[in-house]
């Protein structure tokens, strides 16, 4: 490939996931807040509709996985899932946030946006599970491998940055004091642009043959769903990060749910709300690390590093609000940012590994199947995280119609968005020390491969 033709690559790349995590964001940030004060309905409802849904759907993504191994088409394997679930995705989006106020009647409200929520969150696995699972058909470089997760992160960092800094404004700006007709237009805005996103990707982005001019013997693909559950339980790095990644996603969405009630409640200051969750952008500097860290360092101990690195900007925030510091919140959520940036670029990174592991030490090819593992973290991440976010606001006693929180609400915002990350933080570092790929003898020809190689020592 010419440099032009890589870096139209990396942007269309990067343009699949922007537009998936625009609402993401907008979900993580702001729908918990969106049910509970806006159309005031109770936080435990709320939680509990996160969970229940995420037994619905949570292991939807290895479905859409195993779909993507089994397709064939002229487009390739993953590449029309962009198109079939990127445009409707765009469509829930605008729906999520459309509410008829049912004459009044709460409990039909609560119907719908049950229904809408679980079509949405199915239809979020459709468009999301081909975006990491077309990585490896993009290139066999490892180096460009990981170029192309940093060009994705960086993207939907800004993305996310933007959507966080602008929703509440936004919603201003269309809704004035009406918030609910804020969130409506603004809602439909995005999705516009996420269903625009998704469809000039798939017209831009190209798959190639994974195995080409690779010379591997008894390669299996096409799998039985039996076969592919087995095939990937042998995968022992895979096992580890998919364990690790539900964990992530878990505490990063409480932490997403919550921050607005965070500055808003314990910090006391709603003025600041936009440019807190703004800071989003900070995340860019982290995926742009990780292709030149994971040159010279294992992304095991790269990854250990930015959770580490998580945790002391974690703690920094609530001595900030002990000391009424400003400086010491910001800084704080910079450095979680940047940690957290980090994280995801070589979690994919570290999935594409895994996938190109199964196929020169197992001899499996389904990396639509196996790829779909941050969708399934996603999904039970977000159930995890919503219902916990939700009852554990319940347990301290918040009131949406409370200006001034009893102290107890206050400890429960502060579990959520400060403590809970951290601790789960701890336990992913445990669980990734069973995590023993050596990537970097992954481009070894295949004929010269030991496969104790491929582990650490």
């Amino acid at each position: 490939m010419t440099k032009l033709q890589l870096w139209k690559q990396r942007l269309f790349y990067g343009t699949t996931d922007m537009a998936g995590n625009l609402i993401w964001q907008m979900v993580g940030l702001y729908l918990l807040f969106y049910y509970t004060t806006v159309l005031d309905i109770s936080a435990a409802f709320v939680g509990t509709l996160f969970l229940c849904v995420r037994f619905i759907d949570a292991f939807d993504g290895m479905f859409f996985g195993f779909l993507i191994d089994h397709t064939h088409s002229k487009y390739g394997k993953a590449r029309p899932y962009l198109f079939w679930f990127g445009v409707p995705l765009g469509i829930l989006s605008f729906l999520l946030f459309f509410n008829p106020s049912f004459g009044g009647n709460k409990v039909i409200e609560m119907i719908w946006i049950s229904i809408v929520y679980t079509l949405f969150s199915l239809v979020y696995s459709g468009s999301n599970t081909p975006i990491t699972a077309i990585l490896p058909s993009l290139t066999d470089d490892p180096d460009e491998r990981a170029n192309l997760a940093s060009s994705r992160m960086v993207m939907t960092n800004t993305g996310s940055a933007i959507i966080g800094a602008i929703t509440l404004p936004m919603v201003s700006f269309f809704g004035g004091k009406n918030q609910q007709l804020g969130f409506t237009i603004w809602g439909a805005v995005v999705g516009l642009i996420i269903a625009a996103c998704f469809f000039l990707a798939f017209l831009n982005l190209k798959e190639r043959p994974v195995a080409a001019g690779k010379k591997v013997d008894e390669i299996k693909g096409q799998l039985s769903i039996k076969d592919s559950f087995k095939g990937a339980f042998k995968n022992k790095p895979w096992v580890v990060l998919t364990i690790s990644f539900i964990a992530v996603q878990t505490f990063w969405v409480v932490r997403m749910a919550t921050g607005v009630f965070y500055i808003n409640y314990v910090y006391k200051r709603p003025d600041i709300v936009g440019l807190f969750l703004g800071m989003t952008i900070f995340a860019v500097p982290g995926n742009l690390l990780v292709p030149l860290l994971s040159k010279k360092f294992k992304n095991r101990n790269l990854m250990d590093a930015a959770l580490i690195l998580f945790i002391i900007g974690s703690i920094l925030m609530p001595l900030g609000e002990k000391s009424g510091n400003l400086i010491l919140l910001f800084a704080g959520n910079i450095i979680g940012m940047i940690a957290m940036g980090s994280v995801f670029t070589l979690a994919f990174v570290m999935i594409a590994d895994t996938v190109e592991y199964a196929r020169v030490h197992l001899h499996i090819e389904e990396p639509g199947f196996l790829s779909s593992v941050p969708v399934v973290g996603a999904k039970i991440g977000m159930g995890l995280g919503g219902a916990l976010s939700g009852w554990i606001l319940t347990w301290g006693g918040f009131s949406s119609g409370s200006k001034v929180q009893p102290a107890k609400a206050l400890t429960s915002i502060d579990i959520n968005f400060i403590w809970l990350p951290i601790v789960l933080s701890i336990v992913i570092i445990a669980i990734l020390q069973f995590y023993r790929l050596n990537e970097s003898k992954m481009n070894v020809p295949e004929k010269k491969i030991d496969n104790t190689n491929l582990k650490e020592a």
